[in-house]
């Protein structure tokens, strides 16, 4: 048997393995150290098994595949090691019992097999961390000022990374299993029956004859396909294929296309109903129903998608370009497909309704399955089941993995009391300032984000940043919010900038230069998760009609906010108008929604619109306008 065919074989018996694993998870739950550790481990094997060890000089080939079964041999020796000594693990007594040498043998090897796994699935970036957090624990003496601490013997860190319900096996693995995994699957069943398609073309037929309409397409496409993926790559992949070539026709640059390509998938991270990883994490972090956290986030993404449409319009009436070109204007009928949105609108019902997240999805997947078999032009074929089945596994093991990483983050921060110091220098130097601390949460958030995937970054700021804002008096889901809304920006900040990447990669363009620019294009979210520390109700806390309010005040801010960075509305604005236009936007988020000062700010933003729409001559062109 040809080594393609054998591994090819493993990989499909270990991902129907995990996959019928996480199944009964759902119908007969298992302790949850059995779950975690069997998952963990088991998804760690299939990273290994997808992207298998490569080796640049072909002369190796053979070493590393032998390389590449040993490293997929021992994973599994650890799997085969948690399904024997569960029972030990979860009657001795934390911090008494003895721990054996099987037990530092589990940690050891499938620490290293992690790492390994880390590296593969998320690059350096992640791995470098956790390997750092590592090292601190075994050597906390030797680091330098405040970060110093007694450190832990290696019967210490086995302990606490891999034998209770903490570290490998918390919080992170526990939302991976269920959470996470039903909406990956859902996801999958989804795209792959023909659901993805129906949103793009809608996107499309809504946007045609809309000015900059190759932009917005990408736009309402990827907020479409966001509601139901919750990957930011995944996003960028599945919608960019088709979005960044006709953006590219209508006159935007590669660079240009790929970025906004990028920065629209990267919303869908922010998108109610399903959101992203960061927000099951949040969820299951904070003991708050899934259906509360994707409430809260509805004002928030749908300004967020407000600001980018209006930036998008701004440049596009500015410079003349990115019409949609009539030969693009071709797709299938949307009516004989239209049944294939009966799984998400069942999905979001389900939600608002009030049961539980997975069981919506699950349902949710149901009726993805099942929906495309009611009309014969939309019946897929049994041939399909197979790649589908792979793809769930991938894309799951793809996710747990820096998940479960990142819980030795988690487990090594806190039990050292890195984060507790961290929360006293914050306090002390932001001096009770909630504004100064705020800045410096976003300015950590951003950096770390420079280097680590979304939920990673989240995890990591939720610890060391939320407690600090919540001794100042801030909201608990309001810090939190605001720590996952720049770290989200994690997809589109160089140099690690994951989604920038593929869709540059899409589109054939510089990767560093699309990302600077789809960097610049999220400037527009700034504003928008201050409103969530000033202003509650934008979180879905409150009466209706102040909802509502909030909610309009919000999408003048966002306008507002736009227009200031973009310098131009109808005309190139002079700095005293930009500068307006910056006040009025501040001041609109910055207070409580529908107080005096509110409504002031609200009635000069828009004196400030029609002051320019109407001062206009209409002789003003910008045809010599250029994109930044």
């Amino acid at each position: 048997m040809k080594y393609r065919h054998f591994m090819n074989a493993i990989t499909a018996v270990i991902s129907m393995a995990y996959l019928v694993f996480l199944l009964r998870q759902f119908f007969f739950p298992v302790s949850p150290l059995t779950a975690a550790s069997i998952h963990v481990y088991m998804a760690t094997t299939l990273v290994l098994c997808f992207k298998p060890l490569e080796f640049k000089n072909s002369s190796f080939l053979y070493l590393s595949r032998i390389v590449n079964l040993i490293f997929i041999g021992l994973t599994l020796s650890v799997v085969y090691h948690y399904y024997t000594a569960i029972p030990r693990l979860e009657t001795r007594l934390e911090m008494i019992d003895d721990i054996l040498f099987s037990d530092k043998y589990a940690f050891c090897v499938g620490l290293l097999m992690l790492f390994e796994a880390v590296r593969r699935s998320v690059g350096f970036s992640l791995l470098s961390v956790v390997i750092v957090f590592v090292l601190y624990g075994f050597f906390g003496p030797h680091f330098p000022g405040w970060t110093a601490f007694d450190g832990f013997s290696l019967d210490t860190m086995t302990e606490l990374i891999s034998m209770q319900a903490d570290g490998l096996f918390g919080i992170t693995a526990s939302t991976a299993i269920n959470f996470v995994f039903f909406f990956v699957m859902f996801g999958c069943v989804f795209t792959m029956t023909g659901g993805g398609s129906v949103f793009i073309d809608l996107a499309m037929k809504a946007t045609a004859s809309l000015t900059g309409g190759a932009a917005k397409m990408s736009l309402l496409g990827s907020a479409l396909f966001g509601m139901v993926s919750g990957s930011a790559v995944a996003n960028t992949t599945s919608t960019g294929v088709l979005t960044i070539p006709i953006m590219k026709r209508s006159g935007y640059t590669k660079e240009q296309a790929a970025a906004t390509e990028a920065i629209a998938s990267t919303g869908g991270q922010l998108m109610p109903p399903i959101m992203g990883i960061a927000a099951f994490v949040m969820s299951d972090m904070l003991g708050i129903p899934y259906a509360d956290i994707a409430a809260a986030g509805i004002i928030p993404a749908t300004a967020f998608y407000f600001a980018l449409f209006v930036i998008i319009d701004l440049r596009a009436r500015k410079t003349g370009i990115g019409n949609i070109a009539k030969e693009d204007l071709q797709f299938e009928p949307i009516m004989p497909r239209i049944h294939l949105l009966i799984s998400p609108v069942f999905l979001v019902i389900a939600l608002i309704s009030g049961y539980s997240a997975p069981y919506a999805a699950f349902v949710g997947t149901v009726f993805a399955l099942l929906a495309p078999l009611l009309r014969k032009n939309t019946r897929y074929s049994y041939k399909v089941v197979y790649p589908m089945i792979m793809d769930i596994a991938k894309q799951m093991s793809w996710v747990s993995v820096p998940l479960a990483s990142v819980g030795i983050i988690m487990v090594l921060a806190t039990q050292s009391n890195l984060a507790f110091k961290f929360v006293e220098i914050l306090s002390s130097v932001g001096q009770d300032n909630l504004y100064l601390s705020l800045i410096m949460v976003i300015l950590g958030c951003v950096i770390m984000g420079m280097g680590l995937p979304t939920v990673a970054a989240y995890i990591i700021g939720s610890i060391i940043f939320a407690p600090a804002l919540i001794s100042m008096g801030v909201d608990t889901l309001a810090a939190n919010m605001f720590i996952m809304y720049y770290c989200v920006l994690s997809m589109v900040t160089p140099p690690v900038a994951l989604c920038a990447y593929a869709a540059s990669a899409i589109g054939h363009a510089d990767s560093s230069k699309t990302g600077f620019i789809a960097f610049s294009y999220a400037l527009v979210i700034f504003l928008v998760p201050f409103s969530f520390i000033t202003d509650p109700v934008v979180l879905w806390k409150g009466s209706w009609y102040l909802i509502l309010i909030a909610f309009l005040g919000m999408l003048m801010a966002t306008f507002c906010w736009a227009v200031f960075l973009q310098g131009w509305l109808k005309k190139n604005l002079n700095i005293v108008e930009r500068l307006l236009f910056l006040a009025v936007s501040l001041g609109i988020v910055l207070d409580n929604s529908a107080t005096p000062l509110w409504f002031l700010c609200l009635a000069f933003a828009m004196g400030l619109i029609i002051w320019c729409w109407k001062s206009t001559p209409k002789e003003v062109t910008n045809t010599n306008a250029t994109l930044v």
